[in-house]
């Protein structure tokens, strides 16, 4: 085998990965302390070895990152052992970036631990597609409203906090009247219209914490935290008028539709999410065989 020469330092800092190297001690401000960063550091986060040495890394992540992954952190580096977390940090223009961060201790030849080596990969694009992928399970594909599996887990978590708390909430059932007739009238794309319109009209007249899903055909259910369902009927009520007073633009004339709501409110008796939201569904039952375009509690 031929001889070469080896020279480590080309390869870290020639080297596609992020690489920072910090003193051990201190760990708090202004430790741990950069001492070297390599060449694809600059590149992906637009400072140089001169403006980050003797800074800590925690300059590249913002006031809010997440605690879970910062304490993991944090106690890797306390307890002297290996750590790998995926965390989000951000470039010297503000621009955010996710980071595959591997965090290792360094020792002396008596064995002591003197630096950290990071070895970070940005997988920015690789978590976006995951979380783009993770959205869309938990979305309608045609209104972008949560399905009904996003829903009933939020509902589920809205209930023990009532069952923890006695947070009062209460639900909306809604349902389009005659939606088989506009379908059967006009088509399944003026029907997909309708559907989009009526998510679209009551969002708008939804409050910000307020939670609407479409679990249905034709059919929406609204959460409303902190509500009782005086409230809550009086909202209910809102929505059916802004309905009634919406129409459709179809080559055959204006559609015009009309909505028919059940209302129900979290009591102490329920056992679990379900029974708020089967009484909401009785009284939607109840609202269309009293003839529809109407509000039941």
């Amino acid at each position: 085998m031929a001889e070469f020469d080896l020279n480590f330092k080309d390869v870290v800092e020639f080297a596609n990965d992020v690489i920072i190297i910090t003193k051990a001690y201190p760990l708090d401000e202004p430790g741990p302390e950069i001492v070297y960063v390599n060449r694809a550091f600059t590149e992906l986060t637009g400072y140089s070895l001169e403006e980050v040495a003797g800074k800590s890394p925690r300059i590249l992540q913002s006031s809010v990152a997440d605690e879970d992954t910062t304490r993991i952190i944090r106690q890797g580096l306390e307890d002297k052992v290996p750590v790998r977390v995926t965390i989000m940090n951000y470039s010297k223009d503000g621009k955010g970036y996710w980071l595959d961060l591997s965090i290792m201790p360094l020792r002396n030849s008596q064995g002591e631990v003197t630096h950290f080596a990071a070895i970070e990969r940005d997988v920015t694009e690789q978590v976006n597609t995951e979380e783009a992928l993770k959205d869309s399970s938990r979305k309608d594909p045609l209104t972008k409203l949560l399905n009904k599996a996003a829903f009933d887990e939020i509902l589920e978590n809205e209930f023990s906090r009532f069952k923890r708390n006695d947070d009062i909430f209460s639900l909306l059932m809604i349902d389009i009247d005659h939606f088989k007739s506009i379908n059967d009238n006009y088509g399944h794309p003026v029907g997909d219209i309708a559907i989009e319109t009526v998510a679209r009209s009551c969002e708008k007249y939804l409050r910000s914490h307020d939670v609407m899903a479409r679990v249905g055909g034709e059919e929406f259910c609204v959460l409303l935290p902190c509500t009782k369902k005086k409230a809550a009927f009086t909202i209910a009520r809102r929505l059916r008028e802004i309905i009634m007073n919406t129409s459709i633009a179809t080559a055959s004339g204006d559609v015009s539709m009309t909505i028919s709501v059940g209302v129900s409110e979290v009591e102490n008796a329920d056992i679990d999410h379900a029974d708020v939201y089967k009484r909401a569904d009785e009284n939607l039952y109840r609202a269309k065989k009293a003839g529809r375009n109407r509000v039941c509690m």
